[in-house]
Protein backbone atom coordinates (compact mmCIF):
# COMPACT_ATOMS: atom_id res chain seq x y z
CA UNK A 1 0.00 0.00 0.00
CA UNK A 2 1.42 3.35 -1.05
CA UNK A 3 2.33 5.73 1.75
CA UNK A 4 0.25 8.92 1.87
CA UNK A 5 1.72 12.40 1.92
CA UNK A 6 -0.35 15.53 2.46
CA UNK A 7 1.26 18.53 0.73
CA UNK A 8 0.03 21.93 1.94
CA UNK A 9 0.97 25.21 0.21
CA UNK A 10 -0.89 28.24 -1.10
CA UNK A 11 1.35 28.36 -4.16
CA UNK A 12 -0.29 26.13 -6.78
CA UNK A 13 2.91 25.74 -8.83
CA UNK A 14 4.75 24.29 -5.83
CA UNK A 15 1.87 21.92 -5.05
CA UNK A 16 1.78 20.62 -8.61
CA UNK A 17 5.55 20.10 -8.70
CA UNK A 18 5.57 18.25 -5.36
CA UNK A 19 2.57 16.11 -6.34
CA UNK A 20 4.09 15.13 -9.69
CA UNK A 21 7.48 14.31 -8.16
CA UNK A 22 6.25 12.26 -5.20
CA UNK A 23 3.59 10.44 -7.21
CA UNK A 24 6.27 9.28 -9.64
CA UNK A 25 8.17 7.91 -6.62
CA UNK A 26 5.23 5.74 -5.61
CA UNK A 27 3.59 7.91 -2.95
CA UNK A 28 -0.10 8.75 -2.79
CA UNK A 29 -0.25 12.56 -2.63
CA UNK A 30 -3.12 14.61 -1.23
CA UNK A 31 -2.98 18.40 -1.57
CA UNK A 32 -4.40 21.39 0.31
CA UNK A 33 -3.97 25.10 -0.37
CA UNK A 34 -4.61 26.49 3.11
CA UNK A 35 -4.49 25.49 6.77
CA UNK A 36 -8.22 24.83 7.22
CA UNK A 37 -8.30 22.53 4.20
CA UNK A 38 -5.12 20.83 5.45
CA UNK A 39 -6.75 19.84 8.75
CA UNK A 40 -9.82 18.53 6.93
CA UNK A 41 -7.71 16.46 4.54
CA UNK A 42 -5.53 15.15 7.38
CA UNK A 43 -8.58 13.98 9.33
CA UNK A 44 -10.07 12.21 6.30
CA UNK A 45 -6.91 10.60 4.88
CA UNK A 46 -4.66 10.17 7.97
CA UNK A 47 -1.47 10.69 5.94
CA UNK A 48 1.87 9.12 6.83
CA UNK A 49 3.56 12.54 6.57
CA UNK A 50 2.61 16.19 6.06
CA UNK A 51 4.60 18.73 4.02
CA UNK A 52 3.45 22.03 5.50
CA UNK A 53 4.05 25.59 4.34
CA UNK A 54 4.19 27.92 7.33
CA UNK A 55 3.08 31.20 5.76
CA UNK A 56 -0.49 30.84 4.41
CA UNK A 57 -3.68 32.90 4.51
CA UNK A 58 -6.69 32.07 6.76
CA UNK A 59 -4.71 29.69 9.00
CA UNK A 60 -0.92 29.55 8.98
CA UNK A 61 1.24 26.49 9.44
CA UNK A 62 1.89 27.15 13.12
CA UNK A 63 -1.83 26.92 13.85
CA UNK A 64 -2.08 23.75 11.80
CA UNK A 65 0.70 22.12 13.83
CA UNK A 66 -0.98 23.24 17.06
CA UNK A 67 -4.29 21.65 16.04
CA UNK A 68 -2.56 18.45 14.91
CA UNK A 69 -0.75 18.04 18.22
CA UNK A 70 -3.98 18.63 20.16
CA UNK A 71 -5.86 15.93 18.24
CA UNK A 72 -5.03 12.44 19.62
CA UNK A 73 -5.52 10.54 16.35
CA UNK A 74 -3.31 13.00 14.39
CA UNK A 75 -0.67 14.13 16.88
CA UNK A 76 1.85 11.48 15.80
CA UNK A 77 1.74 12.36 12.08
CA UNK A 78 5.24 13.68 11.22
CA UNK A 79 5.46 17.19 9.78
CA UNK A 80 8.13 18.69 7.54
CA UNK A 81 7.92 22.49 7.42
CA UNK A 82 8.45 24.50 4.25
CA UNK A 83 10.01 27.84 5.26
CA UNK A 84 11.58 30.88 3.65
CA UNK A 85 15.37 30.65 3.59
CA UNK A 86 15.96 33.78 5.65
CA UNK A 87 13.35 33.22 8.36
CA UNK A 88 15.33 31.45 11.08
CA UNK A 89 12.79 32.35 13.77
CA UNK A 90 10.09 30.51 11.79
CA UNK A 91 12.08 27.30 11.83
CA UNK A 92 12.70 27.55 15.56
CA UNK A 93 9.04 28.30 16.28
CA UNK A 94 7.88 25.46 14.05
CA UNK A 95 10.22 22.89 15.59
CA UNK A 96 9.24 24.05 19.06
CA UNK A 97 5.58 23.57 18.15
CA UNK A 98 6.21 19.93 17.21
CA UNK A 99 7.37 19.80 13.60
CA UNK A 100 9.86 17.02 12.86
CA UNK A 101 12.03 18.69 10.22
CA UNK A 102 12.16 21.64 7.86
CA UNK A 103 13.29 22.46 4.35
CA UNK A 104 13.83 25.95 3.00
CA UNK A 105 12.32 27.43 -0.15
CA UNK A 106 13.28 27.26 -2.91
CA UNK A 107 14.23 23.61 -2.35
CA UNK A 108 15.90 20.89 -4.40
CA UNK A 109 13.58 17.99 -5.15
CA UNK A 110 16.24 15.41 -4.32
CA UNK A 111 16.74 16.99 -0.90
CA UNK A 112 12.99 16.97 -0.33
CA UNK A 113 12.76 13.26 -1.16
CA UNK A 114 15.69 12.45 1.14
CA UNK A 115 14.10 14.36 4.03
CA UNK A 116 10.81 12.53 3.49
CA UNK A 117 12.47 9.12 3.32
CA UNK A 118 14.48 9.83 6.46
CA UNK A 119 11.34 10.65 8.45
CA UNK A 120 9.32 7.72 7.10
CA UNK A 121 12.14 5.26 7.81
CA UNK A 122 11.65 5.99 11.51
CA UNK A 123 7.86 5.96 11.54
CA UNK A 124 7.38 2.72 9.54
CA UNK A 125 8.58 0.63 12.47
CA UNK A 126 5.68 1.74 14.65
CA UNK A 127 3.05 2.08 11.95
CA UNK A 128 1.24 -1.10 12.94
CA UNK A 129 2.00 -1.01 16.66
CA UNK A 130 0.82 2.48 17.65
CA UNK A 131 -2.90 1.88 16.91
CA UNK A 132 -2.83 -1.23 19.08
CA UNK A 133 -1.07 0.49 21.97
CA UNK A 134 -3.26 3.56 21.61
CA UNK A 135 -6.38 1.44 21.89
CA UNK A 136 -5.32 0.46 25.42
CA UNK A 137 -5.38 4.03 26.68
CA UNK A 138 -3.10 4.66 29.65
CA UNK A 139 -1.68 1.15 29.75
CA UNK A 140 1.14 2.12 32.07
CA UNK A 141 -1.34 1.90 34.95
CA UNK A 142 -1.87 -1.39 36.79
CA UNK A 143 -5.33 -1.76 35.24
CA UNK A 144 -3.94 -0.95 31.80
CA UNK A 145 -1.23 -3.61 32.05
CA UNK A 146 -3.77 -6.20 33.15
CA UNK A 147 -6.07 -5.23 30.28
CA UNK A 148 -3.16 -5.53 27.86
CA UNK A 149 -2.32 -8.96 29.27
CA UNK A 150 -5.95 -10.05 28.94
CA UNK A 151 -5.99 -8.94 25.31
CA UNK A 152 -2.84 -10.96 24.65
CA UNK A 153 -4.34 -14.03 26.30
CA UNK A 154 -7.44 -13.65 24.15
CA UNK A 155 -5.29 -13.26 21.02
CA UNK A 156 -3.35 -16.36 21.97
CA UNK A 157 -6.58 -18.36 22.39
CA UNK A 158 -7.78 -17.19 18.97
CA UNK A 159 -4.49 -18.23 17.38
CA UNK A 160 -4.59 -21.64 19.02
CA UNK A 161 -8.10 -22.13 17.67
CA UNK A 162 -6.88 -21.30 14.15
CA UNK A 163 -4.30 -24.10 14.26
CA UNK A 164 -5.42 -27.60 13.21
CA UNK A 165 -7.36 -29.06 16.15
CA UNK A 166 -6.77 -32.65 15.05
CA UNK A 167 -4.52 -34.54 12.69
CA UNK A 168 -5.91 -34.90 9.15
CA UNK A 169 -7.14 -38.29 8.06
CA UNK A 170 -5.81 -39.06 4.58
CA UNK A 171 -5.74 -42.57 3.15
CA UNK A 172 -2.22 -43.95 3.08
CA UNK A 173 -0.65 -41.12 5.11
CA UNK A 174 0.25 -40.29 8.69
CA UNK A 175 0.44 -36.50 9.19
CA UNK A 176 1.12 -34.35 12.24
CA UNK A 177 2.24 -30.86 13.21
CA UNK A 178 3.69 -29.05 16.21
CA UNK A 179 4.00 -25.32 16.98
CA UNK A 180 5.63 -23.71 20.00
CA UNK A 181 5.65 -19.92 20.25
CA UNK A 182 8.49 -18.00 21.86
CA UNK A 183 5.91 -15.50 23.13
CA UNK A 184 2.24 -15.65 24.03
CA UNK A 185 1.33 -15.15 20.36
CA UNK A 186 3.10 -16.41 17.27
CA UNK A 187 4.14 -15.38 13.76
CA UNK A 188 4.54 -19.02 12.65
CA UNK A 189 1.65 -21.13 11.48
CA UNK A 190 0.83 -24.38 9.74
CA UNK A 191 -2.44 -25.60 8.32
CA UNK A 192 -4.13 -28.57 6.67
CA UNK A 193 -6.81 -27.58 4.15
CA UNK A 194 -9.22 -30.24 2.79
CA UNK A 195 -9.58 -29.91 -0.99
CA UNK A 196 -11.71 -31.62 -3.64
CA UNK A 197 -11.06 -35.24 -4.70
CA UNK A 198 -9.72 -36.22 -1.25
CA UNK A 199 -6.64 -34.03 -1.69
CA UNK A 200 -5.07 -32.08 1.19
CA UNK A 201 -3.50 -28.64 1.09
CA UNK A 202 -0.51 -28.34 3.42
CA UNK A 203 1.06 -25.04 4.42
CA UNK A 204 3.82 -23.91 6.75
CA UNK A 205 4.78 -20.26 7.06
CA UNK A 206 6.95 -17.88 9.06
CA UNK A 207 6.12 -14.18 9.36
CA UNK A 208 9.12 -11.91 9.87
CA UNK A 209 9.41 -10.84 13.50
CA UNK A 210 7.49 -11.86 16.60
CA UNK A 211 4.72 -10.57 18.80
CA UNK A 212 1.61 -8.57 17.92
CA UNK A 213 2.51 -7.33 14.40
CA UNK A 214 3.60 -10.80 13.26
CA UNK A 215 0.52 -12.40 14.79
CA UNK A 216 -1.85 -9.97 13.06
CA UNK A 217 -0.19 -10.58 9.72
CA UNK A 218 -0.29 -14.33 10.30
CA UNK A 219 -4.07 -14.27 10.71
CA UNK A 220 -4.48 -12.19 7.55
CA UNK A 221 -2.25 -14.52 5.52
CA UNK A 222 -3.95 -17.68 6.78
CA UNK A 223 -7.36 -16.28 5.87
CA UNK A 224 -6.19 -15.18 2.42
CA UNK A 225 -4.52 -18.50 1.67
CA UNK A 226 -7.55 -20.54 2.72
CA UNK A 227 -9.76 -18.52 0.40
CA UNK A 228 -7.36 -18.66 -2.54
CA UNK A 229 -6.29 -22.30 -2.37
CA UNK A 230 -9.88 -23.54 -2.62
CA UNK A 231 -10.06 -22.08 -6.13
CA UNK A 232 -8.18 -25.20 -7.24
CA UNK A 233 -5.11 -23.37 -8.48
CA UNK A 234 -1.58 -24.69 -8.63
CA UNK A 235 0.61 -23.99 -5.57
CA UNK A 236 2.65 -21.44 -7.53
CA UNK A 237 -0.54 -19.57 -8.48
CA UNK A 238 -1.71 -19.63 -4.87
CA UNK A 239 1.56 -18.11 -3.67
CA UNK A 240 1.37 -15.50 -6.42
CA UNK A 241 -2.14 -14.47 -5.33
CA UNK A 242 -1.17 -14.28 -1.67
CA UNK A 243 1.94 -12.26 -2.57
CA UNK A 244 -0.10 -9.79 -4.60
CA UNK A 245 -2.46 -9.23 -1.66
CA UNK A 246 0.42 -8.71 0.76
CA UNK A 247 2.22 -6.24 -1.49
CA UNK A 248 -0.93 -4.11 -1.61
CA UNK A 249 -1.75 -4.21 2.10
CA UNK A 250 1.65 -4.24 3.86
CA UNK A 251 5.05 -2.58 3.70
CA UNK A 252 8.23 -4.52 2.71
CA UNK A 253 9.26 -4.48 6.39
CA UNK A 254 6.70 -7.24 6.92
CA UNK A 255 7.36 -10.30 4.78
CA UNK A 256 6.59 -14.00 4.93
CA UNK A 257 8.26 -17.25 3.93
CA UNK A 258 5.96 -20.13 3.07
CA UNK A 259 5.66 -23.58 1.55
CA UNK A 260 2.30 -24.56 0.13
CA UNK A 261 1.67 -27.96 -1.40
CA UNK A 262 -1.10 -30.38 -2.35
CA UNK A 263 -0.92 -33.99 -1.22
CA UNK A 264 -2.89 -36.28 -3.54
CA UNK A 265 -3.55 -39.82 -2.23
CA UNK A 266 -5.06 -40.87 -5.57
CA UNK A 267 -1.93 -40.23 -7.65
CA UNK A 268 0.43 -40.51 -4.65
CA UNK A 269 2.03 -37.16 -5.48
CA UNK A 270 2.96 -33.99 -3.66
CA UNK A 271 2.80 -30.80 -5.73
CA UNK A 272 4.39 -27.80 -4.03
CA UNK A 273 5.91 -24.35 -4.32
CA UNK A 274 8.35 -22.71 -1.90
CA UNK A 275 8.39 -18.95 -1.23
CA UNK A 276 11.79 -18.40 0.34
CA UNK A 277 11.14 -20.85 3.18
CA UNK A 278 13.42 -23.45 4.76
CA UNK A 279 13.64 -26.35 2.30
CA UNK A 280 11.38 -29.27 3.27
CA UNK A 281 13.25 -32.56 3.57
CA UNK A 282 12.15 -35.62 1.58
CA UNK A 283 13.48 -38.91 2.91
CA UNK A 284 13.60 -41.84 0.45
CA UNK A 285 15.28 -44.82 2.04
CA UNK A 286 18.56 -43.43 3.37
CA UNK A 287 18.69 -40.44 1.04
CA UNK A 288 17.42 -36.97 1.95
CA UNK A 289 16.43 -34.51 -0.79
CA UNK A 290 15.67 -30.81 -0.32
CA UNK A 291 12.51 -29.49 -1.96
CA UNK A 292 13.72 -26.16 -3.34
CA UNK A 293 11.38 -25.29 -6.20
CA UNK A 294 9.52 -22.00 -5.78
CA UNK A 295 10.47 -18.36 -5.77
CA UNK A 296 10.95 -15.23 -3.66
CA UNK A 297 9.63 -14.38 -0.20
CA UNK A 298 6.05 -13.07 0.01
CA UNK A 299 5.08 -9.46 0.52
CA UNK A 300 8.05 -7.53 -0.84
CA UNK A 301 7.93 -7.60 -4.63
CA UNK A 302 4.88 -7.28 -6.86
CA UNK A 303 6.79 -8.82 -9.74
CA UNK A 304 7.60 -12.03 -7.84
CA UNK A 305 6.90 -15.27 -9.71
CA UNK A 306 6.83 -18.85 -8.45
CA UNK A 307 7.36 -22.32 -9.90
CA UNK A 308 5.64 -25.58 -9.04
CA UNK A 309 7.12 -29.09 -8.84
CA UNK A 310 5.35 -32.43 -8.51
CA UNK A 311 7.12 -35.33 -6.82
CA UNK A 312 5.98 -38.92 -6.60
CA UNK A 313 5.47 -40.28 -3.10
CA UNK A 314 6.58 -43.86 -2.74
CA UNK A 315 5.62 -46.24 0.03
CA UNK A 316 7.63 -45.41 3.17
CA UNK A 317 8.69 -41.91 2.05
CA UNK A 318 8.66 -39.10 4.62
CA UNK A 319 8.55 -35.30 4.28
CA UNK A 320 9.60 -32.94 7.05
CA UNK A 321 8.70 -29.22 7.11
CA UNK A 322 10.08 -26.76 9.65
CA UNK A 323 10.67 -23.07 10.36
CA UNK A 324 14.05 -21.46 10.98
CA UNK A 325 13.30 -21.13 14.69
CA UNK A 326 14.36 -24.79 14.79
CA UNK A 327 17.59 -24.74 12.80
CA UNK A 328 18.71 -21.30 14.02
CA UNK A 329 18.21 -22.09 17.70
CA UNK A 330 21.51 -21.60 19.54
CA UNK A 331 23.46 -23.63 22.09
CA UNK A 332 23.54 -21.26 25.06
CA UNK A 333 27.22 -21.88 25.86
CA UNK A 334 28.87 -20.90 22.56
CA UNK A 335 26.15 -19.69 20.19
CA UNK A 336 26.38 -22.70 17.84
CA UNK A 337 23.27 -23.22 15.71
CA UNK A 338 21.24 -26.42 15.85
CA UNK A 339 21.54 -26.45 12.06
CA UNK A 340 20.24 -28.42 9.09
CA UNK A 341 22.79 -31.25 9.37
CA UNK A 342 21.79 -32.16 12.92
CA UNK A 343 18.13 -31.97 11.93
CA UNK A 344 18.70 -34.33 9.00
CA UNK A 345 20.51 -36.80 11.26
CA UNK A 346 17.74 -36.80 13.88
CA UNK A 347 15.13 -37.10 11.11
CA UNK A 348 16.82 -40.17 9.65
CA UNK A 349 17.46 -41.81 13.02
CA UNK A 350 13.81 -41.50 14.07
CA UNK A 351 11.96 -41.79 10.76
CA UNK A 352 10.23 -45.02 11.79
CA UNK A 353 8.30 -43.24 14.55
CA UNK A 354 4.70 -42.14 13.93
CA UNK A 355 4.46 -38.58 12.60
CA UNK A 356 3.43 -37.00 15.91
CA UNK A 357 6.19 -38.78 17.84
CA UNK A 358 8.73 -37.78 15.18
CA UNK A 359 7.83 -34.11 15.67
CA UNK A 360 8.13 -34.45 19.45
CA UNK A 361 11.43 -36.32 19.17
CA UNK A 362 12.96 -33.53 17.10
CA UNK A 363 11.68 -30.95 19.61
CA UNK A 364 13.18 -32.95 22.49
CA UNK A 365 16.53 -33.14 20.71
CA UNK A 366 16.44 -29.38 20.21
CA UNK A 367 15.82 -28.88 23.93
CA UNK A 368 18.76 -31.10 24.86
CA UNK A 369 20.95 -29.16 22.40
CA UNK A 370 19.96 -25.67 23.55
CA UNK A 371 19.92 -26.27 27.27
CA UNK A 372 17.73 -24.27 29.66
CA UNK A 373 17.95 -20.91 27.87
CA UNK A 374 14.83 -19.03 26.81
CA UNK A 375 13.36 -19.94 23.43
CA UNK A 376 14.14 -17.01 21.11
CA UNK A 377 11.94 -17.79 18.11
CA UNK A 378 8.77 -19.63 17.20
CA UNK A 379 9.28 -23.30 16.31
CA UNK A 380 7.05 -25.22 13.91
CA UNK A 381 7.46 -28.78 12.62
CA UNK A 382 5.20 -30.78 10.29
CA UNK A 383 5.80 -34.40 9.38
CA UNK A 384 4.21 -36.48 6.59
CA UNK A 385 4.70 -40.23 6.36
CA UNK A 386 3.53 -42.45 3.55
CA UNK A 387 2.44 -45.69 5.15
CA UNK A 388 3.98 -48.84 3.78
CA UNK A 389 1.57 -51.15 2.00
Amino acid sequence: MAEKILAVDDEIDILQLVEMTLTSDGFEVITASNGIEALEQAKVHMPDLILLDLMMPEMDGFEVIKHLKQTPEMRDIPVIMLTARAQTHERIEGLSAGADDYITKPFELEELKLRIESILAHTRKTKYINPLVGALGDWFTEDGVEQFAEHLRAASAIQQHLLPQSEPELAGFDISGLLESSMLISGDFYDFVPLEDDRLGIVIADVRGKGIPAALLMVMIRTSLRLVCREDMSPSSVLKRVNDLLVIDTTPDFFVTMVYGILDPNSMTFTYSNAGHCYPLLLRGEKIEELQTGGMILGCFGFAEFETETIEIESGNKILFYTDGLTEAEFEADGEFYGEERLKRVFKENNNLPADELCRKIREDLSSFCGTGQQKDDITIVAIKSRKS
